[in-house]
């Protein structure tokens, strides 16, 4: 049986993939690392027998090293991942250990899958992003491609709190996180290559079987990820559903931060406590109070068009629940599927790999089902596909 290593083990996700990866057959122990000891000591403290908690500062890089000795993988939680995905895959990497992480940033994957050669040589297969989006949406926009011959533009998206905890104490990193994906310039697909555009452009999209609702462009992995996969693929953006307030906010700190009126550490503090906000950014956000997160748009969901057939068509593949915690226990349940097909040697190739790159979507749903499947209930579909002729006007 084999020892696991969860770094951020007393965040929000990194608690949650606990119990998620005790669940699998491959993991008989797990070794819970946070920055604070009683944190992990009480995460850990849920699973008697099966968890043991580690005090680690994972840029210690030479106690990182030594922590990775005693175990077979490695899942990173520690947010905010712009900071902590590299240091820990080298490590990983070094330490010839299997590494998956919920990296949601689009320069920190593309960094991460340059050093995809050094995996290779280490013999390890290395995860960036598998979560509920990067991850899930990857593994969709897949499921959605395939409805098609010829696939020409993807848009991967979620309709999840921006603010969710991605885990970790000390700095909010959630809410870096959320002004460095909603703010500033962001790298995109166009035209078969990657392009910087400003974040938070709105989107009018006719999701096929639920209907059009208008969405905001975002930075993230996906567009700049599936191209790899999906050859041929011309366009390919990430959408995130807020409501009017919830931009107003992005836009407003964006546009302090990118002025140099704002550090970034200073406006994630104004995300976290609304009394830090200026009075001007808060009468922007009460006036535009009055629209609503559009709740009837999937949690995840992948948007495809191309022809079948010689006929234009649109699909959409988009999952019908979660697991319990909403975002975080997505991810937590995904990175517990990654690993449970690593450990069992069920992944296609070693290096580093985005999720799409290595990991089966049907084998994963149907993984990943249980997770989301009350116990006692019966079972329906995981994931919906619709399909209808594209119109153009």
């Amino acid at each position: 049986m084999k020892r696991v290593l969860i770094l951020g083990g007393a965040g929000a996700i990194g608690s949650r993939a606990i119990g998620a990866a005790l669940a699998c057959s491959a993991a008989h122990e797990i070794v819970v690392a946070d920055l604070s000891h009683d944190a992990a000591a009480q995460a850990a403290a849920h699973h008697p027998g099966r968890a043991v908690p580690l005090q680690l500062d994972v840029f210690d890089e030479a106690a990182l090293r030594t922590a990775m000795r005693g175990v077979d993988a490695v899942l990173n939680c520690a947010g905010p991942f712009f900071r902590t995905s590299l240091p820990c895959l080298r490590a990983a990497i070094a330490e010839r250990r299997i590494y998956i992480d919920v990296c949601d940033g689009w320069d920190t994957t593309r960094d991460a899958l340059a050093l995809d050669g050094a995996a290779r040589a280490a013999g390890i297969p290395a995860i960036i992003g598998l979560g509920a989006s990067p991850g899930i949406t990857n593994l969709l926009a897949r499921i959605a491609a395939a409805e098609l011959d010829v696939c020409d533009e993807i848009v991967t998206g979620a309709n999840l709190d921006p603010g969710a905890a991605v885990g970790g104490h000390g700095l909010p990193g959630r809410a870096v996180h959320w002004l460095r994906q909603l703010g500033g310039r962001v790298e995109v697909w166009r035209d078969g290559r990657r392009a910087p555009v400003d974040a938070l452009q709105a989107l009018r999209l006719a999701l096929p079987g639920t209907g059009a609702r208008l969405l905001h462009t975002i930075g993230h992995p996906e567009p700049l990820t599936l191209p790899r996969t999906l050859t041929g693929l011309k366009h390919a953006s990430h959408v995130l559903a807020l409501d009017r307030a919830e931009a107003a906010l992005a836009e407003g700190l964006s546009e302090r931060v990118s002025a140099g009126r704002l550090t970034v550490e200073r406006a994630a503090a104004m995300v976290e406590n609304p009394g830090r906000r200026p009075l001007e950014l808060r009468l922007r956000v009460l006036a535009a109070r009055c629209g609503r997160r559009p709740t009837d748009t999937p949690p995840l969901f992948a948007y495809a068009t191309g022809e079948r057939h010689g006929v234009r068509r649109r699909v959409a593949a988009w999952i019908t629940r979660l697991p319990p915690g909403g975002a975080a226990g997505a991810a937590a349940s995904a990175l517990a599927v990654g690993m449970e097909l690593a450990l069992l040697h069920r992944l296609d190739r070693t290096g580093v790999s985005a999720p799409e790159d290595i990991v089966d979507p049907h084998v994963f749903f149907e993984e990943f089902a249980a997770s989301a499947t009350p116990r006692g209930t019966a079972p329906s579909p995981l994931i919906q596909i619709a399909s209808e002729p594209e119109v153009t006007a």
